[in-house]
């Protein structure tokens, strides 16, 4: 029992001894210097056996690295940020390798292969669901593969934002692509009306009767829009652009998609397709 009664105290001792540590700790906090600027650290500095204990995020920071926490193997991972592995292909020979930046994106891309080492303009989210996708595709038509490099630049509600940017597989030499949204925004015109909304893509019009629309009239767009949902895809040797027809940030009505060929040395749009969901048709 004797022996009971002390490994209580003791522990109660320890308990007493932490908090009076924290208490002095929050009283007289360590501070930071960052080459001569004091560092604000998410969780306070501690001094215990005349050690400075700081959390990885915090030592991640200050040494430039990038933290990330594995819950399958319940392992902290700490890598470098400049050109840091953000996509490659099944076979690893080819890959995308970036700098981490600020606001969760990745820059100053570059392309690797065996082939080439080459810059690819633009960013990445910093999110691995949405890493680079790296394709193998003729999509000039010359009987030589490129690569298809599709990025993504920004998503959230009602929006997702990405960008092509196309090469040869030998030289590495960019094949210029026109931009998507500016070809939708060409192509597309709407309104609505108190006969419902009113499409007209590609000079075919098509009509949503007000029965079908989902949204209330003040939480429309002052119009139905395209371009803040823009997808490219390749299908076979075929680059497309899929972009979706919205009548507000959460309400989709079909999906425009564009087809693109290469003429006179660049990929332009070519054939343009709308497919309005089933539940829309009047």
């Amino acid at each position: 029992m004797l022996s009971k009664k002390w490994v209580i105290v003791s522990v109660a001792a320890v308990v007493l001894s932490g908090t009076s540590i924290m208490a002095f700790a929050k009283a007289n906090p360590i501070k930071v210097m960052l080459n001569g600027t004091e560092f604000v650290t998410e969780i306070a500095p501690q001094k215990m056996n005349d050690q400075i204990m700081l959390s990885v995020q915090d030592l991640a920071h200050i040494f430039g690295k990038r933290v990330s926490f594995d819950n399958k193997q319940n392992a902290v991972h700490v890598n470098n940020k400049s050109q840091m592995l953000v996509a490659e292909t099944e076979d690893h020979t080819v890959q995308i390798t970036g700098d981490q930046g600020e606001m969760g994106i990745v820059e100053h891309l570059e392309l690797k292969t065996p082939e080439f080492s080459r810059a690819i303009p633009g960013i990445n989210v910093d999110n691995p669901t949405y890493a680079p996708v790296i394709i193998s595709a003729d999509v000039d038509g010359d009987g030589q593969k490129e690569w298809i490099i599709i990025l993504t630049t920004g998503y959230g509600t009602g929006v997702y934002e990405s960008k092509v940017f196309v090469v040869n597989a030998i030289t590495g030499k960019e094949i210029p692509v026109e931009d998507a949204k500016t070809l939708f925004l060409k192509q597309f015109n709407g309104q609505f009306s108190e006969k419902g909304a009113s499409l007209n893509i590609s000079d075919k019009d098509f009509v949503i009767p007000p029965t079908k629309i989902q949204t209330d009239a003040s939480n429309r767009f002052t119009h139905p829009s395209v371009g803040s949902i823009i997808q490219y895809d390749v299908e076979g040797d075929l680059l497309k652009a899929t972009t979706a027809v919205q009548l507000s940030p959460t309400e989709f009505v079909g999906d425009v998609t564009i087809e693109y060929s290469f003429k006179n040395g660049v990929l332009q749009g070519n054939t343009v397709d709308f497919t309005l969901y089933p539940e829309y048709k009047s």
